[in-house]
């Protein structure tokens, strides 16, 4: 007789299952394992659409960053919390030496820090606040921050296993004990492929020490390489990044900073596309999605502040026009060759009053505007850039935006108001989730495509996922009843073949 597929070996002797007390035994005991595989699978069955629901309505991210250092320019009472719904401060730094938290010394920064979730909250209660981990700001402001560059404290703290553990339970503990609903890891930027691995040992273990519902990001550039960094080649572990963040925020702009190689003739900071070269922010964005994380987890930085210079010869003032130095040092900012959003539109508005001739140009095929007044030139991203970039976003479906710093906006909030305008407004449909057409760096748009026309991000808010939600629910209640009838089915077969 034919062996029966998937039975216990016959044996030369006599089976024990073939006797009639180990026949009901052994019917017991396969009985007892389908049963717990039943349970098992029902219960994985259950929590699945838990998990499917909460990773298909998390919210679209309207976020901000608040730079500490520059709290002058837009203090906590004059911030509309409504606009965004993440704010983050900005920031804690590592220790030069001891690779500690170095919290702020001076008592009105440390009452800042303290504050700065109540304050925020008591306007938004629904507003998620986040601590920034790094470099801090001061000279230069935003613009100097969000340049290219090494943090030599970050990576020391980082490439010993001790000291990360310590450092992770101390961020922790200060960002829970000050109100604060995650964490951000703002290490601008490791900078060799060990520090590399050694970022990816760090936000694993971040991910594993907090709390369940704790936000965990990373402020980040692109992920195949950070600009001026001293090898090539330097990749993210992009794999990690995915699996231990909820997402990256991506700096897209500081491309060309003071001192870079071009740096003799006006230029875009931020530009969304260049026909010439990777310096854009649509490369840094496409090159996350291209390193496989997904579009739900990539966060579009837009910067509130512009790049300036003097140019030589105020005739000649165009995009690549000769320069002689970088622009004024602003009294607001305290920036040399950078400008606030606000900085730039009082140089327009003070030299129209003035008679003085402004040209204001926007470039269709960089997606990028500038201003010229006199022998000053600045590079800036105006409401209509920042609609066009929004509208990028939404076609690749990523999650959201994050304006550098807030603080620099104008009183009326300006682009902190369109940008949230936009954003809101925009609606997606599913056949444009992961689209990317047009991002990669092959040739710019000609025309500039309809702003509010795009559709939305593909991360609706949790109301607009109720039929999806309830599709995911009959789904597993109808695997789950399979599942049931599936282990009946087996049981009477095994019945059978007992008797």
């Amino acid at each position: 007789m034919a062996q029966k597929q998937c039975s216990i070996p016959t044996h030369p002797h006599p089976s024990p299952l073939h006797s009639p007390m180990a026949a009901k035994n052994g019917l017991l005991l396969l009985s007892t394992i389908a049963a717990v595989t039943l349970s098992s699978l029902s219960l994985a069955a259950v929590a699945s659409p838990a998990t499917r629901r909460s990773q298909e309505s998390r919210e679209a991210v309207r976020a901000g960053y608040y730079l500490a250092a520059d709290a002058h320019l837009r203090p906590l009472a004059a911030l509309d919390a409504s606009l965004y719904t993440h704010l983050y401060y900005y920031a804690v730094a590592v220790h030069p030496a001891r690779r500690t938290l170095l919290l702020p010394p001076d008592p009105a920064a440390a009452s800042l820090l303290g504050d700065f979730s109540r304050a925020v909250k008591a306007k938004n209660a629904a507003v998620k606040t986040v601590l920034s981990i790094g470099r801090g700001g001061g000279a230069g402001g935003a613009a100097a921050v969000a340049g290219s560059g090494s943090d030599p404290a970050f990576a020391a703290m980082a490439a010993d296993p001790a000291s990360r553990a310590a450092f992770i339970g101390a961020a922790v503990k200060v960002a829970r004990e000050n109100g604060f609903d995650g964490l951000d890891v703002a290490w601008r930027f490791p900078a060799s492929a060990v520090e590399m691995a050694e970022f990816g040992f760090l936000v694993a273990e971040w991910r594993a020490a907090v709390p369940r519902g704790f936000l965990l990001t990373a402020t980040v550039y692109f992920s195949n390489h950070v600009f001026d960094a001293p090898f090539a080649g330097v990749d993210y572990p992009s794999e990690t990044v995915a699996r231990s963040l909820d997402w990256v925020n991506v700096m897209a702009f500081g491309l060309r900073p003071p001192g870079a190689a071009n740096a003799n003739a006006t230029a875009f900071d931020a530009p969304l596309y260049d026909r010439a070269s990777h310096y854009s922010a649509s490369y840094g964005v496409v090159s996350w999605l291209d390193a496989g994380v997904p579009a739900s987890k990539v966060v579009m930085g837009i910067p509130l502040y512009g790049r300036s210079w003097f140019l030589r010869n105020k005739a000649n003032n165009g995009v690549g026009a000769p320069v002689v130095a970088a622009g004024p040092k602003q009294r607001g900012s305290n920036a040399t060759g950078a400008m606030s959003y606000a900085e730039v539109q009082w140089l327009a508005a003070t030299a129209t009053r003035g008679s003085r001739a402004v040209i204001t140009a926007y470039d269709n095929a960089s997606v990028a505007s500038y201003v010229s007044v006199g022998d000053v030139w600045v590079a800036f991203d105006g409401v209509a850039v920042v609609a066009e970039k929004l509208a990028f976003a939404a076609r690749c479906g990523l999650l959201g935006y994050f304006l550098w710093p807030v603080n620099y906006d104008d009183a009326n909030l300006t682009v902190s108001r369109r940008a949230s305008q936009v954003w809101t407004q925009t609606k997606i449909s599913p056949e444009f989730k992961n689209v990317t057409g047009g991002a990669r760096q092959t040739q710019a748009p000609v025309q500039r495509p309809p702003a509010l026309q795009s559709p939305a991000p593909t991360t609706a808010p949790m109301s607009s996922s109720s039929t999806t939600s309830s599709f995911s629910r009959l789904s597993w209640r109808m695997l789950d009843v399979r599942l049931h009838l599936g282990a009946l089915l087996l049981l009477l077969l095994l019945v059978c073949y007992q008797i």
